[in-house]
């Protein structure tokens, strides 16, 4: 406990004289709390999650709203209105973690400390993040801000398989009429103004069964198969490299997984596999479905076999302007607590935003606390996943600023 104390209150020093009271302690205990409970997705189980926020932010004032498309994927809506005749603001975050997997020297879900980091699933994707929402508003609570705007906090499932049943069902049923926003990810120093989309592609190649002692008996759809994925790897990365974003790598694909066949001395008559193809703004799903759909075709010429492409999940890329107020607002938030310039970038990954920017007509950037050791190395993600304690609490600081200064 005297590390860890020790620790936090080093990151405390990021603030300063801040205004806003946060208590470094305080924040890591928070995180360690949300880091214990396992939200790995699938299957997800967000539920305690956003009940553990809500049953913080309640007594606070905050309006507090859940949804649920199925049991345990919970979402949850936190509202602090003001008193009218000033901006609003939607902060998100997700409560989701990817799966957990091998290879860790440090327990995932008990936050452990370690020469100024916190290591678990989720410390850097994106419980850190979660945690600096809430204690930020705590901070900007306790010290008696005159309110005119509404702060609306959104925690919510499921957002690294795609989001459909977090944001996109939260969005889809809430109403939040907010001027601007922010998806609280890691941003390593700089304002996220675009993120990269996705297409998870199914292609499913259909021949005919037969005896494996007779091969002219059948049309083997694994060996078609083959001749589709030999094809694709071959063709599509030219039409991809044309492709280009000013902030963001282009677009790129990846096979997923593989399945085919029922016995080894039967030909297989069904063959199917799936692609993870990332897209960037300006490209429709019916453009990449069509992409795929002409190489695997013709790639079956003769062959007497056929083929279905079928777009299974979609997450829309997101761009929004460089000039708009809520980019000046991070900026000026972030100069309060860290000596540096934060540029406009873009996030090879996808991110909630393009809920709230595409769906909602709500300007929405990716800012969120990973600014004073970002490039040093990966954090998120990976096998002993972490985050800087000092991060953390200058990120609390940031948000109090950002709150403040746009619901004030």
């Amino acid at each position: 406990m005297k590390d860890r104390t020790q620790e936090a209150e080093n990151g405390a020093a990021v603030g300063g004289t801040d205004r806003f009271a946060v208590d470094p302690d305080a924040v890591i205990d928070f995180l360690r709390s949300i880091l214990a409970i396992n939200t790995e997705n699938p299957p997800g189980n967000e539920e305690p999650v956003a009940r553990v926020i809500a049953d913080r932010l309640m007594p606070l004032g905050f309006e507090i709203e859940f949804f649920e498309p199925e049991p345990k994927r919970t979402s949850l809506l936190a509202v602090l209105r003001g008193e009218g005749g000033g901006r609003s603001l939607v902060m998100n975050g997700h409560i989701d973690i990817g799966p957990i997997g091998e290879g860790w020297t440090k327990d995932p879900l008990i936050g452990e400390i370690e020469d100024g980091k916190i290591y678990g699933r989720g410390t850097g994707d994106m419980k850190s993040g979660i945690a600096a929402m809430v204690c930020a508003a705590e901070a900007v609570i306790a010290a008696g801000l005159k309110r005119r705007g509404d702060l609306y906090l959104t925690f919510v499932a499921d957002e690294s398989s795609g989001g459909h049943r977090g944001s996109g069902y939260l969005v889809s049923r809430a109403n939040i009429d907010a001027d601007m926003g922010v998806v609280c990810e890691p941003s390593g120093g700089h304002i996220g103004i675009a993120h990269r989309g996705v297409v998870w592609i199914s292609v499913e190649v259909i021949g005919k069964s037969g005896q494996a002692m007779m091969p002219s008996s059948g049309v083997n759809a694994i060996s078609c198969a083959a001749r589709v994925i030999a094809a694709l790897d071959r063709e599509l990365p030219p039409i991809l490299e044309e492709i280009r974003h000013p902030l963001l790598t282009g677009p790129c694909f990846s096979f997923g997984t593989i399945n085919g066949g029922i016995k080894t001395n039967v030909i297989a008559d069904r063959c199917s596999f799936t692609i993870d193809r990332r897209t960037v703004p300006g490209e429709s799903t019916e453009m990449v479905i069509e992409q795929v759909r002409a190489i695997t075709e013709r790639a079956l010429l003769g062959t007497g076999a056929t083929v279905s492409v079928k777009a299974e999940m979609v997450v829309e890329a997101s761009e929004v302007p460089p000039d708009i107020p809520i980019i000046d607002e991070c900026r000026r938030a972030l100069a309060k607590i860290v000596d540096m310039e934060p540029v406009l970038g873009g996030s090879g990954g996808f991110t909630d935003a393009h809920w709230f920017t595409n769906n909602l007509g709500i300007p929405t950037v990716i800012f969120g606390p990973w600014y004073l050791h970002f490039g040093e190395e990966s954090i998120s993600d990976i096998p002993d996943e972490c985050n800087y304690i000092e991060d953390i609490i200058a990120g609390t600081h940031v948000y109090a600023h950002l709150i403040a200064n746009i619901i004030g």
